[in-house]
């Protein structure tokens, strides 16, 4: 049963991915406007890109765990059940890359994809007023990838900040 589940759920993200109408080949496309890659000024970030599509599919097809650390709250988590893993990988905008990390941004966890028992990628967690993204992270925690993170990632990690606060004694 699962499986036919993961099954549909890649096949609805591959879909979505690759049956845009108005995207022409080699067109990223923001939910407002063209991103347009320019040299950075100076004292600003460099461009980032945005998770290639390759990666999302090798995620949703192999992904057998996400491991969670949070850098200020009292636990962590960890989720190894397919729809669990789905959900999670379908936290990431696809659809929106961020193409610098604003220099307030600070993470507020790190969570951790694993196939087969090796971590293959690591994704720092932005979740501030003004940060909601993730940023996926390579040697020296060198900036790989970059996308905004969904509305419903936004609901999920403001529900464990809530349940971790009530479970710190006053």
């Amino acid at each position: 049963m699962f499986r036919i589940y993961k099954l549909l759920c890649l096949i609805t993200t591959i879909l979505i991915l690759s049956c845009n109408p108005n995207q022409k080949p080699d067109q990223k496309i923001s939910s407002e406007k063209e991103i347009v890659m320019t040299p950075p000024a100076e004292n600003e970030a460099p461009e980032i890109p945005g998770v290639p599509k390759e990666v999302m599919v090798r995620l949703l097809n192999e992904c057998t765990f996400v491991d969670y650390i949070f850098h200020k709250l009292p636990f962590s988590l960890s989720q190894s059940e397919d729809p669990s893993i789905d959900q999670n990988i379908s936290f990431i905008d696809f659809n929106r890359p961020l193409v610098r990390i604003p220099k307030e941004c600070k993470p507020i966890g790190r969570k951790f994809f694993q196939i087969k028992g090796e971590i293959v990628y690591d994704v720092d967690v932005y979740l501030t007023n003004q940060c909601k993204f993730y940023v996926f992270v390579g040697k020296n925690n060198k900036p790989l990838y970059a996308n905004y993170m969904t509305e419903a990632a936004v609901k999920f990690y403001s529900q464990i900040a809530q349940q971790a606060r009530g479970a710190i004694p006053q």
